[in-house]
């Protein structure tokens, strides 16, 4: 059953360390889309 934890906690670790790069990703390309805008 011990297992069963494990492979649930790092389902969830995995998860969230995924969100946060989809995150910082997001966040920079809304930077680069909003130094273009300001470009032109």
């Amino acid at each position: 059953m011990n297992y069963l934890y494990i492979a649930y906690g790092a389902t969830w670790t995995i998860h969230v360390v995924y969100l946060i790069t989809v995150m910082r990703r997001y966040s920079r390309l809304k930077k680069e889309v909003d130094e273009l805008k300001k470009k032109s």
